[in-house]
């Protein structure tokens, strides 16, 4: 079936897709190759840009690896990437879509920040959905919104809401949200703001879109290959040099500050998909790094008491540890110095209290741990702040 692949109701490309499985066939004609995704137009000259294309689609789609998926889709004859093709690939990270091709819709008529959709818990009723699913009433952003945890979006009071599970043994991750927004807005670090949420018997973590119609979030995976990579430079220097390529404001503090934020928390799942950009989707300009979230696989949330330390504690996406990666960066916005030691103690121990499932000897290490990470963080920065000197 042919499509329109658009930004708003600006054309991209006319491509041929295959609706029962969702993927792309052949990509008929460009119309605006500036429009064209970062990852498709910057990837590797080796590949084609069919199967880039195809990448970035199952990128942006529920990955097999979100639970329960895997089961309900092997005993179905419904394909992942179906379901987003035939939501129009609409989704609130974005303004992509796939036009019907000859059809006079517009991006007004279908785009989910301005239009209702139906949401539902993907992890409690995926099975009942897929098979009650019709459009247009199953037109959802849920079936283009990776990650592996059960999520959905919902309207609340014309806010468009992100909600999230945790996974055992603790359920930590929905508690972890809440403490790194409180921490995170005590720094003063843009970011995220999320709540708890009670929604048909199960807890969620909720958060509001950072996306408007006229921005759009980019991926810090789709602009790793903006510049030829140079394996003396590391992917850590290799991967600001791209961001300053673009001219994408204050890229490097903003990164660094992130980084240092994920060392205090001990965030191990910091990939290249839970980071990125804003972009204004109309002049195509960058706005800045997006701001921080997605904060939950943190704070030792599946490691039992004894494993809970400061030492040796892996990190991503540019070190395999938090303390190698944490001294790549500048620490000439001192943040961490703007949190009371004792305030972060307390803050973590009392929002840990409120999970059942967490001791109180497990609250009391987390948060322990976190208060020796967050001297060292001034302990990293006062020394290259002497280093730099003795070099002057």
């Amino acid at each position: 079936m042919k499509y329109t692949f658009m930004q708003k109701n600006n054309k991209v490309m006319d491509v041929e897709m295959d609706p029962y499985y969702g993927d792309v066939e052949e990509i008929l004609q460009v119309h605006d190759s500036r429009r064209i995704p970062l990852s498709v137009q910057y990837r590797d000259k080796r590949m084609k840009e069919k199967k880039a294309f195809q990448e970035w689609i199952n990128y942006r789609n529920i990955p097999k690896t979100r639970a329960l998926a895997g089961s309900v889709f092997k005993n179905t004859d419904i394909r992942i990437n179906s379901l987003s093709l035939k939501s129009l690939g609409l989704n609130l990270n974005d303004q992509y879509w796939f036009k019907p091709y000859g059809s006079l819709m517009q991006w007004e008529d279908v785009n989910f920040f301005e239009n209702d959709f139906s949401g539902h818990p993907l992890g409690m009723s995926f099975r009942n959905e897929i098979t009650s699913w019709e459009p247009p009433t199953g037109f959802s952003p849920d079936y283009s919104s990776n990650g592996n945890l059960p999520k959905y979006w919902f309207i609340q009071n014309d806010i468009r809401y992100l909600a999230k599970a945790g996974k055992k043994p603790y359920y930590q991750q929905i508690t972890n949200e809440i403490i790194a927004s409180k921490i995170l807005q005590k720094a003063e670090l843009p970011h995220v703001t999320y709540e708890v949420k009670k929604i048909e018997k199960n807890i969620y973590s909720i958060c509001p879109t950072f996306i408007t119609p006229d921005t759009e979030y980019i991926p810090a995976y789709e602009i790793l290959q903006v510049l030829p990579f140079k394996r003396q430079d590391g992917a850590y220097r290799h991967f600001i040099a791209c961001g300053e390529k673009l001219g994408i404001p204050h890229v490097k503090q903003d990164i660094d500050a992130m980084l240092q934020f994920d060392y205090l928390i001990n965030n191990t799942d910091r990939h290249f998909g839970n980071f990125g950009f804003i972009r204004n989707v109309n002049t195509l300009e960058f706005q800045g790094v997006a701001p921080i979230f997605d904060n939950g696989n943190s704070l030792w949330f599946d490691s039992p008491v004894e494993l809970i330390s400061p030492f040796k504690q892996p990190a991503y996406p540019f070190s395999e540890k938090q303390e190698k990666q944490v001294k790549l960066t500048d620490f000439t916005n001192h943040w961490f110095e703007k949190l009371p030691s004792d305030w972060i103690e307390n803050t973590i121990r009392e929002e840990l209290a409120k999970n059942e499932l967490i001791s109180k000897e497990r609250a009391a290490k987390i948060s322990a741990t976190v208060k020796t990470l967050q001297s060292n963080l001034i302990i990293y920065a006062h020394a290259r702040k002497r280093k730099e000197e003795q070099q002057e």
